[in-house]
């Protein structure tokens, strides 16, 4: 038994069916997550391993160069970069797309179990999986009462005991970064020149509070007891003085004779100001596919909670600085308002045509059912409710209306022709069945290879496949079963009259005329043929990666030269900067600023992200701090742009990494220096910095060992270098545990001002008393680098490059090979190489998907459509009309970008394979008349009209509503707008289009040759189809 008669005949199951579906799809909104994007899975693992105060020479020789040589061997690593700091190396792993992360980490940590030695003071490599993760949510406390000077350090207790604790409580947080937090240490600040003159080595002080610890000696059986026999080596603080260290001479010198031992605080690495006073920087992250709007309305509770609680008791408060929930909710809701709106204008174009409620409401009764089947779908599949996904429902409202439009337009139909209404309603839908069935299939098989597609952008993009597909199968189900079950129940016994018959009648008539000879048909295929192919390759935009989703606040990086000193970034930099902010925070200046982050963790990693009190000052703020608030700072260049939504890389993703690599380090600098200065001249409205710096300007003093003088003196180099490093960063000394917190021990003899006075710290030898670093070792001044990068095992200087807003990537990439790459080859020597990364080879990436996607899309529609037609001749007619709706689509691009910027970037791009399955279902109606007519003895000229008159009405109706349910989307402006923007105007301009010259090239087509004969019954699958339950 028939779908169709099937629910026919059972009308309370299917009533119960339809309420079930109701209520598992309002379930199932309630269980979806809330996020701005999908859940993304970065292939990605990071090494990271920390040596305390090494310079980044030698955390490259010591520690990433031999992980890097384990590392490049594990399987499905495709890329592999490394950034060296002072103190810190980072190995950065890219894996195949679809490679199992947890498996990969396994490979990681054995490789890792083969790599050579560590230094002994460097600590255990961290890992890390899955790449970066942007925080939910960041907060800042701050003492109520703020001076400029104040060290936010000191409420550290009070944020471990109190902050943290209560927000790792919440439900979906995963971790909690105390960002500011320096680490707890036992200072041993020793005296050196008392040390040497008592006959005290550094090394004597270190191997003693090294080998004071307690051990166990085992098990001892002993009668009919067996004892734990512990050695109680350790120590407390309060008795860390009395050990003894050295015995010159049979006189005992104890620690605190040649040293103060105090508990301190690590130096700070870096520091966050909060509109103007200093503020401890909190970040939030939450789990993989956590609610994210959940989470930060737990946040706001909590923070109500501590701030009149433990906080306010301590004088201070937390503020929320980054609250994701702000954006999430203004982009959901302003995708829910265009949903709803394209709702009452998608009705209102079926009211229209159709002049009576009661049709009108049966037909949307598809539009519930497909959504809440979609969200049933996301619910059980674990996805979320996001920008995407929601847009993807958008988009569904008018295409979901098409199959309800040609089931109730062919039921009205036989009732006007005299069939009774039951049997109008079993045979409307039996008729169209098949024709409605293969476009559902092409619209789905269309839609697959975007669920399916790998990278970024399939991540991205499969919630909007998913939701489309499963709302038009829903939409074809309902179409062919509680469609005509309401219509017959519901009927009009009165038909209301078609008023527009004429002008279907004329519309008609015009098209065979203008159809009639063999010359105006060739005119026409040869016309609506060529010339969209011709205007698509006129007027195609260049290629973007991601939309441009613009959120509220303002960026700031600045550039500066390396090494400068946190403090001096601080008071030369920073304050300068909070002064000239101040008139727009205190209402003084325009436009207004309702409060900023400013931060700084180093001479690279320095910036404000600032929040106007209008989100739509944000251009007049840009211009503002490009040209005047920004302007003269000492020593540093801004780089100021529009934050995004898409927290994707650098900017939205819109970075390209032009990496530079060869043997020589100084030649690669001086390159990178031509070609920064070459992007500075030509582009002034473009953002160019160099990784690592274009200069090894971090000053360095190089002590060189005079191994005659260290010999003589009864000393090793190793002596000297932990000498050495007592006098200035620190020797570590093992580790303290006070039952609570596990601490550092480091041996320091306090800081020095100038290399002289290093060079006469005095250091006791057994051969020959007292010397002076300057006896033992030669020191040079130098320059050497802040941070080293290595990419695949090279070093590598990069320059990073953020285009305008209103560029292109393609644009912005031609423009660099073209003018920049010559100038970089020429500066470059003949052994270095230059690649182009980050964006640029995504980009690349991309778009070959994305074309074979399409040939893909392509190909299956033909596939289908000639297994549906059993005829390939007909398949590939209906594929004819693709470039008419690809010309539409660009054209809508381009009259887009008259009014605002559009580029075609991926999802854009993805709208186009979307619309290859949306306007083949009208040509498929047509060819499919057609044939009927034909088998029913019609003549070819006569059955194209025939198929014309029956079937313009329903596919104006359905073109129309889908347009207008799109229409908002395409042009009500809002955050996250950018978004989708895009995709629907290609969608809306190429169904227009196609619709309107689809009727003139089908019927062109049609009508050549001679007329076909009648198909025997069942020749052709479209001829009397059926769907069975």
């Amino acid at each position: 038994m028939s779908l169709i008669r099937l629910s026919a005949d059972n009308p309370a199951s299917l009533l119960a069916a339809a309420v079930l579906l109701f209520v598992l799809g309002v379930i199932g909104i309630a269980s979806l997550p809330i996020q701005m994007l999908p859940n993304l899975e970065y292939p990605e693992i990071n090494v990271n391993t920390s040596w305390r105060n090494a310079a980044p020479q030698e955390v490259e020789a010591n520690i990433v160069e031999p992980q890097e040589t384990v590392l490049r061997q594990v399987p499905g690593v495709v890329e592999m970069s490394s950034n060296v700091r002072a103190g810190n190396g980072n190995v950065h792993l890219v894996f195949d797309v679809g490679t199992d992360l947890q498996q990969a980490m396994l490979d990681v940590l054995n490789a890792l179990n083969r790599a050579d030695q560590a230094p002994p003071d460097a600590d255990e490599p961290s890992i890390q999986v899955g790449g970066w993760d942007f925080p939910v949510a960041t907060l800042l406390v701050h003492p109520e009462v703020a001076t400029p000077g104040t060290d936010v350090t000191e409420f550290q207790r009070v944020i471990e005991a109190q902050v943290e604790p209560a927000l790792m409580k919440i439900d979906g947080v995963q971790r909690v970064n105390l960002n500011s937090q320096r680490d707890s240490m036992v200072l041993i600040n020793f005296d050196p020149y008392r040390a040497a003159a008592l006959g005290v080595q550094v090394t004597d002080i270190a191997n003693t509070v090294m080998r004071a610890v307690n051990s166990t000696g085992g098990l001892a059986s002993v009668g009919r007891r067996q004892y734990t026999v512990r050695f109680l080596g350790g120590f407390d603080l309060d008795e860390l003085g009395d050990l003894i260290v050295a015995r010159p001479n049979n006189q005992a010198i104890r620690l605190r004779e040649v040293a103060d031992i105090t508990t301190e605080l690590y130096p700070r690495s870096g520091f966050m100001y909060r509109t103007g006073f200093p503020a401890y920087y909190i970040s939030v992250q939450g789990k993989y596919g956590a609610n994210t709007v959940s989470i930060l309305d737990d946040i706001n509770t909590t923070i109500d909670e501590l701030n009149a609680g433990p906080l306010a008791a301590e004088g201070l408060q937390i503020v929320l600085s980054f609250d994701a929930s702000v954006h999430i909710r203004r982009a959901i809701g302003l995708v829910n308002g265009n949903l709803v709106l394209g709702v009452i204008l998608a009705l209102g174009v079926l009211w229209w045509f159709l002049r009576g409620w009661r049709a009108t409401l049966m037909i949307a009764t598809t539009i519930p059912f497909s959504l809440l089947s979609s969200l049933l779908v996301l619910s059980l599949l674990g996805r979320s409710l996001n920008v995407v996904s929601l847009a993807g429902l958008a988009f569904a409202v008018g295409l979901v209306l098409d199959a309800a439009i040609i089931v109730q337009e062919n039921i009205v139909r036989l009732r006007q022709a005299g069939m009774p209404p039951d049997q109008a309603a079993r045979e409307g839908p039996s008729q169209v069945v098949g024709a409605l069935f293969a476009s559902t299939i092409t619209s789905i098989a269309i839609f697959l290879p975007i669920l399916f597609m790998q990278g970024l952008e399939g991540q991205l993009f499969a919630d909007l496949a998913l939701t489309l597909s499963v709302a038009v199968t829903t939409s074809f189900i309902a179409a062919i079963t509680v469609l005509p079950v309401a219509s017959n129940h519901f009927r009009n016994d009165q038909l209301a009259v078609d008023r527009l018959a004429p002008f279907w009648d004329k519309i008609t008539n015009h098209i065979v005329r203008l159809t009639s000879t063999p010359q105006l048909r060739a005119k026409w295929i040869v016309s609506l043929l060529v010339a969209p192919a011709l205007l698509t390759w006129l007027l195609a935009p260049k290629l973007d990666f991601l939309p441009q989703a613009d959120s509220d606040g303002v960026q700031v990086f600045f550039s500066m030269p390396e090494g400068i000193p946190l403090s001096t970034i601080e008071n030369e930099l920073i304050l300068e900067v909070i002064d000239r902010l101040k008139p727009h925070v205190d209402g003084d200046a325009v436009p207004g600023i309702r409060g900023y982050n400013l931060y700084s963790w180093g001479s690279n990693a320095t910036g404000i992200y600032i929040y106007p009190h209008d989100p739509r000052d944000a251009p007049e703020l840009i211009d503002k701090l490009r040209d005047e608030i920004l302007v003269g700072l000492p020593g540093a260049r801004p780089f100021v742009s529009r934050a995004s939504l898409l927290n994707i890389g650098i900017s939205g993703g819109r970075n390209i990494d032009i990496d530079l690599q060869g043997p020589e380090l100084m030649a690669l600098m001086e390159a990178a220096k031509v070609g920064q200065d070459a992007m500075n001249e030509r582009f002034s409205d473009w953002s160019v910095r160099a990784l690592p710096g274009v200069s090894l300007s971090k000053p360095e003093l190089q002590l060189v060992p005079d191994d005659l003088r260290i010999t003589q003196a009864g000393l090793d180099r190793g002596a000297v270098a932990d000498a050495v490093r007592a006098f200035t960063g620190g020797l570590s000394a093992g580790r303290y545990f006070d039952g609570n917190e596990s601490m550092d021990v480091l041996i320091w003899s306090g800081a020095w001002d100038t290399p002289e006075e290093l060079a006469g710290v005095p250091i006791y030898t057994p051969q020959s008393g007292i010397q002076v670093i300057g006896e033992l070792a030669n020191i040079e001044r130098t320059v050497g680098p802040t941070q080293l990068r290595r990419v695949n095992g090279q070093r590598t200087v990069t320059l990073q490059v953020l285009p305008p807003p209103d560029m292109t990537i393609e644009d912005a990439l031609n423009t660099i090979r073209s003018e920049i790459g010559p100038v970089l080859r020429d500066a470059l020597p003949d052994d270095a190489e230059i690649f182009y990364r980050g964006t640029a080879d995504q980009l690349d990436t991309a778009v070959a998907d994305m074309s074979k996607n399409f040939l893909l899309a392509v190909l299956i529609l033909a596939l289908i459509m000639a297994a549906m037609f059993r005829s390939v001749k007909d398949s590939l007619i209906v594929l004819l009309v693709m470039p008419l709706a690809v010309v539409g689509g660009v054209i809508g691009l381009r009259i887009l970008n008259l009014f605002t910027y559009q580029s075609l970037e991926l999802l854009t791009m993805i709208g186009f394979i979307i619309l290859l399955g949306l306007v083949v279902n009208n040509a498929i109606l047509l060819v499919h008349q057609t044939r009927v007519a034909e088998r029913e003895g019609l003549s070819r000229g006569d059955a194209v009209a025939q198929a014309i008159r029956i079937r313009a009405r329903p596919i104006f109706m359905s073109t129309l509503t889908s347009v207008c349910g799109m229409l908002p989307l395409m042009l009500v402006p809002g955050a996250g707008s950018e978004i989708y923007r895009g995709l629907a105007t290609v969608i809306v301009g190429g169904m227009s289009v196609s619709a309107a010259f689809t009727l003139l090239l089908l019927p062109s087509i049609l009508r050549l040759g001679k007329s076909r004969q009648p198909a025997l019954q069942g020749e052709n699958l479209l001829a009397q189809p059926r769907m069975t339950s």
